[in-house]
């Protein structure tokens, strides 16, 4: 090959060659570059995260037998047979002889006194701190006395238990309806706050 065959190639193969190369170059760039973005996005950022904290637990450990220890040999065995009891509910309740509150003209009088002299803190929610409202409905019949206790909304924590042992027995001032004494579902929410 001649000379000028050899440099009219080398004008034409170097710039192809180096066009290659930074095809190559560029591409491996973009390549690797990509990669890092997915393995960023597959990482989890743990400093973000909630830390929870395991309670240890211990595994039932047998009391140590001492020498005042009495061991029952002829202990009764527990009976195969569950026999099932069912308990008959008489319900003479009516609520339909009940007036609904708006058809009243006058509201029933709860003596509050009475009630809060009678209600027991729930003793779990007073360790916790917990306050609540039950709301409760009440049938009170012409007489003043509350016949059933219903329990509209009950947050919980033996507060609705302890608002209706609170109210059985109290005897009310009756509600009026155009100057008579009626049976009434009366709604009645109690409060229980700590001081």
């Amino acid at each position: 090959m001649s000379a000028q065959k050899i440099s009219t190639l080398s004008k034409i193969w170097r710039p192809a060659v180096f066009a290659f190369a930074l095809l190559l170059h560029v591409g491996a760039i973009f390549f690797f570059s990509g990669r890092q973005k997915e393995e960023k996005a597959e990482t989890v950022d743990f400093s973000q995260a909630d830390v929870f904290k395991l309670v240890d637990v211990q595994e039932y450990v047998k009391p140590p037998v001492t020498e005042n220890t009495q061991i029952v040999v002829n202990q009764p065995k527990a009976s195969e047979r569950v026999v099932e009891t069912k308990k008959k509910v008489v319900n003479d309740f009516d609520e339909s002889s009940f007036l609904p509150q708006h058809k009243i003209s006058t509201v029933p009088v709860i003596p509050i006194r009475e009630v809060l002299s009678k209600i027991e803190y729930p003793p779990m929610a007073l360790r916790q701190g917990i306050e609540a409202v039950v709301y409760l409905e009440l049938f009170i019949d012409s007489k003043g006395a509350i016949k059933n206790i219903k329990v509209l909304k009950d947050p919980g924590h033996g507060f609705a238990a302890a608002a209706v042992a609170a109210l059985k027995g109290i005897m009310c001032v009756p509600a009026n309806a155009n100057g008579k004494n009626v049976a009434v579902r009366y709604r009645y929410p109690i409060k229980f706050t700590l001081n």
